[in-house]
C-alpha cells in the first residue's frame, strides 16, 4: 500500500482503531483492578575467602577469582530444598521448598562477588522476612558445606551488605504502565485490521479504485432520499445531485471528437444505479434543450416506465417484430419532454432482438429524430445484451456503485465490451459517500457540485 492508500484506509476505519485501542484499555484496567499486589524484598551478601586480610596482592586476587567462580553455584543454592526447608521452619510459612522456590531469585553482577537475594509476596512484609531469612540461612549453609581453615575457620563468609526493608510500593501491577501498554497494543492491533480490512476490501470506493484504463465522467454522490425520489426535478436544480448530473452532461461532449449521439447505459452488475443514472442524464439534456429519448433496452428486467410512471405494456419489442410503429410506442415525459420508448412485452428471446438488424434500424431512425439517444441496457456481466447494445452505439458508459461493485467486476465489464470490438468510453461512480456541499454557494473546496474532470480523452 501506498501512502495514500493507508491514509486513507486509516480514516475510513477509524472506528476499527478507536474500539479496538478502547478494548485494549478496558482489558489492561479489568487485569490491573482484579490483579493482587505482588511485593518484592531484596537482600545482599558479600562473598569473602577466608585469609585475605593479611594476603598479598596476588593471593587477594586469586581468592577474588576463587570467590566469582564459587559464587555462581551460591545462587542456585539460594533457592535450594536445602535452605528453603530450614526458612520455612524458622517462619511456620505455609508452602512448600519448591512453590516458595519460584518466588525466590539470587543474580550476581557481572565482575562482582556480591549476590542479591529477592523474594515475591502479595504481602510487603513477608517478603521483606522471608529474603531476609533466606539470606541468613543462605550464609549458614554456604559455612557449613566449604571447607575449613586450618584454624578450622570457614574458608568462605557471606556477610550481609544490605538488609531486606519492607517495600512500599508492588512491582505488579503497574496501572498506568499496564494502561498504556493495554492502549499501545489496542492501537497496533485496530492499525492493523483496519489495513487488514482494507486490503481485502476490493470494492470501488472512490475514482482512485477505478483502475481500468477508462476515464471518470461524473461522480454521484449518495442521496438518501434516492430511493424514494429517484429523479432530479426542475426545483431542485440547486442541489448537489442534480449539478452533479449536469457536470455528467457537460463531461460527454468531450468524450467524442465528432459528438455524442446515441449512448448505452450498463453496469457490471444489477441494482447499480444504471437506470436511475439515465434518466436523470435525460432530465439534464432535456434541460438544456437537447432532444432527448430514452430506450428501455434491458428486455428481461425493463424499469424505466415503471419509474417514470409511464405506461409500459407496448414498446421497444412490439416495434422489433413489427406489431406497431415508431411513433405509436414513443411517450413523452416532464415538464422538459424528453421521449421514451418502454421496452413493451418482455419476449421470451431478448438477446436475439437486442442483435437483429431491427435493432440497428430503430437505433438509426431514432438518432435522425433527436440529438441524443440514451438506451438503458442490461448488466453487461449477466447477459451479452449489453455487449450487443454496444455495437450499434456511438457512446458505451459503465455505472458502477461506490461500495458495492467490485473493482474486479469494472475490469471484466471492459474486458467482456472488448470481446466484442467495442470499449468503455467513460465511467460514472454512482452512490458516492465524498463529502458535498449544498447548492451553488457552497463553501470552496468541495468537489461534486463542479464539473468531472476528465482523467483522460479519447
Amino acid at each position: 500500500m501506498n501512502h495514500f492508500v493507508v491514509a486513507r484506509a486509516l480514516l475510513s476505519g477509524w472506528w476499527i482503531v478507536l474500539a479496538v485501542s478502547i478494548v485494549g484499555g478496558g482489558v489492561a484496567l479489568l487485569v490491573t483492578s482484579t490483579t493482587p499486589p505482588t511485593f518484592r524484598a531484596s537482600t545482599s551478601y558479600y562473598v569473602s575467602v577466608a585469609g585475605q586480610e593479611s594476603a598479598s596482592a596476588g593471593e587477594i586476587a586469586q581468592g577474588s577469582t576463587a570467590a566469582q567462580q564459587k559464587i555462581k553455584s551460591y545462587t542456585v543454592l539460594a533457592s535450594s530444598p536445602r535452605v528453603l526447608e530450614q526458612v520455612i521452619a524458622a517462619l511456620r510459612l505455609d508452602t512448600t521448598p519448591a512453590a516458595l522456590g519460584r518466588r525466590v531469585t539470587s543474580v550476581v553482577s557481572t565482575g562482582t562477588v556480591i549476590i542479591e537475594i529477592s523474594v515475591t509476596d502479595g504481602d510487603a512484609r513477608a517478603a521483606a522476612r522471608i529474603a531476609a531469612a533466606t539470606g541468613r540461612v543462605l550464609a549458614e549453609v554456604v559455612s557449613e558445606i566449604e571447607p575449613r581453615t586450618a584454624s578450622g575457620e570457614p574458608s568462605v563468609r557471606l556477610e550481609r551488605v544490605s538488609e531486606a526493608s519492607v517495600p512500599t510500593a508492588p512491582i505488579a501491577p503497574r496501572t498506568s504502565a499496564d494502561l498504556a501498554l493495554g492502549f499501545a497494543a489496542g492501537l497496533a492491533s485496530g492499525t492493523g485490521l483496519a489495513l487488514l480490512r482494507a486490503a481485502a476490501d476490493t470494492r470501488v470506493r472512490s475514482a482512485e479504485d477505478i483502475d481500468a484504463d477508462v476515464p471518470l465522467i461524473g461522480e454521484i454522490g449518495m442521496d438518501p432520499e434516492a430511493s424514494r425520489q429517484p429523479l432530479i426535478a426542475r426545483d431542485e436544480g440547486t442541489t448537489p445531485r442534480a449539478e452533479a448530473f449536469r457536470s455528467l452532461r457537460t463531461n460527454l461532449q468531450f468524450l467524442r471528437t465528432g459528438g455524442v449521439s446515441t449512448i448505452a447505459v450498463t453496469s457490471p452488475r444489477p441494482a447499480e444505479g444504471k437506470t436511475t443514472t439515465t434518466l436523470n442524464l435525460a432530465i439534464a439534456l432535456a434541460q438544456s434543450d437537447v432532444r432527448t429519448v430514452v430506450v428501455d433496452a434491458d428486455l428481461r428486467r425493463p424499469n424505466v416506465a415503471s419509474t417514470l410512471d409511464l405506461e409500459g405494456a407496448v414498446g421497444l419489442t412490439d416495434l422489433l417484430v413489427g406489431r406497431a410503429e415508431l411513433d405509436d410506442v414513443l411517450q413523452e415525459w416532464g415538464f422538459d419532454a424528453f421521449s421514451v420508448l418502454p421496452a413493451g412485452t418482455i419476449p421470451p428471446n431478448p438477446s436475439e432482438l437486442i442483435g437483429s438488424a431491427a435493432m440497428e434500424q430503430v437505433i438509426a431512425d431514432l438518432t435522425e429524430r433527436f440529438d441524443v439517444v440514451l438506451v438503458d441496457t442490461p448488466p453487461v456481466l449477466a447477459v451479452t445484451d449489453a455487449a450487443l447494445v454496444s455495437t450499434l452505439v456511438s457512446t458505451t458508459l459503465l455505472v458502477a456503485a461506490a461500495g458495492q461493485t467490485k473493482r474486479s467486476d469494472v475490469r471484466l465489464a471492459v474486458t467482456a465490451l472488448t470481446r466484442v470490438g467495442e470499449r468503455v468510453d467513460g465511467v460514472v461512480l454512482t452512490k458516492s459517500r465524498r463529502p458535498v456541499a449544498d447548492g451553488y454557494y457552497a463553501r470552496p473546496g468541495t468537489t461534486t457540485s463542479a464539473p468531472v474532470a476528465l482523467r483522460s480523452t479519447s
